[in-house]
């Protein structure tokens, strides 16, 4: 078995490859959206022209092909939080995308100028609302049953979850919920929990982006509670075992005897 090293050496690489512009690579062997053959070429050549990232960081290309290879029906409505290379992409694909973003523009490296100043984005397809996703979503009142919902606005903790809820009530069965940025502690967390609700099928990792597809359960009461419903809890609550907290203290378990 490789060492730890060699592991994280091929991670990296690995990583560094997918991250690579598709431009690079011979051109009957270069990927292509299936809904719009000319989207990547556009957004490649935009990229060699101002660049592969903006201040959010970047998601590959190669990323987002493979997400629109998953999708299912052809009209499409989607959502995201955060802005960037996916707004362009999304913008092209979905009849209707929905974007929560802070608004930048005119600061270094914007994510908003990024998307808005690219001659592939198709602006009237899409619906922008500026400002903290912790602000933005609760007061929103416009969401659709979405096809896909990506999940890439701030990124500490709780906010990606914060945006969950505000999300997932609305995602069509056979929708994607897609998670960016799962190298983030609390982040793969959100994951590991999606990975074990029966809302949701793990589909595949990408990188650094979880995949997940909506099935056919019930929405989880986004007004109740139920914590003893889903599977992550039931896979690791004991009422036996003594907790401790990562200072070393020792701490009495709950007890919920004769409550739930």
């Amino acid at each position: 078995m490789p060492s730890s090293f060699v592991r994280k050496l091929i991670s990296r690489v690995r990583r560094r490859l997918w991250s690579s512009p598709i431009s690079s690579m011979p051109l009957p062997l270069r990927p292509e959206a299936s809904r719009d053959s000319s989207l990547a070429a556009e957004i490649s050549d935009y990229e060699r022209t101002v660049g592969f990232a903006h201040s959010a960081g970047s998601m590959p290309l190669r990323t987002l092909l493979r997400i629109e290879r998953l999708l299912t029906g052809t009209s499409i409505f989607s959502a995201e939080t955060g802005c960037g290379k996916s707004t362009i992409f999304f913008s092209r694909i979905a009849e209707r995308h929905k974007v929560f973003c802070y608004d930048d523009r005119g600061q270094e490296a914007s994510s908003v100028d990024y998307f808005m100043n690219c001659s592939a984005t198709r602006r009237d397809r899409l619906e922008l609302v500026f400002g903290p996703t912790q602000l933005t979503l609760p007061r929103y009142e416009g969401h659709v049953p979405y096809d896909l919902v990506l999940i890439d606005g701030p990124h500490g903790f709780p906010f990606p979850e914060l945006e969950y809820y505000y999300f997932y009530p609305h995602l069509k069965t056979d929708g994607l919920l897609i998670i960016d940025d799962i190298h983030i502690p609390t982040i793969s967390r959100l994951a590991d929990f999606l990975s074990e609700d029966r809302m949701f099928e793990k589909v595949e990792f990408v990188g650094s982006t979880a995949i997940f597809r909506r099935t056919d359960a019930p929405v989880f009461d986004p007004l109740g509670d139920g914590w003893w419903l889903q599977d992550f809890n039931r896979r690791r609550a004991s009422f036996l075992k003594d907790i401790y907290l990562q200072d070393g203290k020792r701490r009495a378990p709950i007890s919920f005897e004769k409550i739930y």
